[in-house]
């Protein structure tokens, strides 16, 4: 689990931006919109998306459709794009209970979302088909178990927000649904895009995952599956990266770090 003092500084972090970073609607829509391109970026990216940060921001902020990109990677990033707005609308409209109770139709709506204009029979749909986790030592459940792995899914999370730190629950959440891979194909961007839900609605920044995280992040996610849910070097790798963002969200504030 990651420290208590990394936890106490992600949480003082939380209380500085709350009380010195009070941002008109405007810088609102700006952030929104800088996050939506850079998050998009690195979430394709770390899938092997080949479009780079220029060709995100013109797909995304200007609408361009760029020329020889595959249509796999221009449908990717433009359905991530829109996936990454209706993430922000679930972790703003949303208490967290709500979201809670829920847990299970919104993954569906973020996948759906994501998926419908690359294969709309599967949007959103458990898979009906065996599937393997490259380079991953463990096979997700067969296509008949999902159900129950998923309710069991939801239950844990019901029980488990009310005893982890809301950073850790967010790394469970992201690693569980990563695990049982529900989906055909874009379990790992839904996944990612329901831990930051849950880290907006609770008061935390976005994560990114750059590049240099790649390497870190799949052998964390690898070697979870062989360790407890808390103690693990995924939960290390979240918080590092909560800090790391709040750090950078400070910068573009002009915040001095405490």
């Amino acid at each position: 689990m990651p420290t208590k003092e990394l936890l106490a500084e992600i949480d003082r972090n939380r209380e500085l931006l709350r009380e010195r970073c009070q941002l008109t609607p405007q810088q609102i829509t700006n952030f929104d919109n800088h996050f939506r391109i850079t998050n998009t970026f690195t979430s394709n990216a770390i899938e092997g998306n080949r479009l780079s940060l220029i060709d995100v921001k013109l797909v995304l902020d200007d609408g361009i459709s760029v020329g020889g990109k595959s249509l796999n990677d221009l449908f990717e990033t433009f359905s991530h794009g829109k996936t990454f707005d209706l993430m922000l609308k679930f972790a703003r409209e949303n208490s967290f209970d709500s979201i809670s109770e829920n847990l299970l139709r919104i993954i569906s709506d973020l996948h759906h979302s994501f998926y419908e204009i690359i294969d709309n029979k599967y949007a959103g749909v458990y898979r009906d088909m065996n599937v393997m986790i490259g380079g991953a030592s463990v096979l997700p459940p067969e296509p008949d178990e999902l159900k129950m792995f998923m309710e069991n899914f939801l239950t844990m999370f019901n029980r488990y927000k009310t005893t982890y730190h809301p950073v850790c629950l967010a790394a469970y959440a992201h690693l569980r649904l990563v695990q049982i891979h529900p989906f055909i194909d874009g379990n790992g961007r839904t996944s990612r895009l329901l831990m930051n839900l849950i880290l907006v609605n609770q008061g935390y920044q976005l994560i990114d995952f750059d590049m240099a995280d790649r390497d870190r992040y799949y052998v964390a996610l690898d070697n979870a599956d062989k360790q407890d849910y808390q103690e693990n070097a995924f939960n290390d790798l979240i918080a590092e990266l909560e800090l790391k963002a709040q750090m950078e969200f400070m910068r573009l504030n002009r915040i001095d770090y405490p």
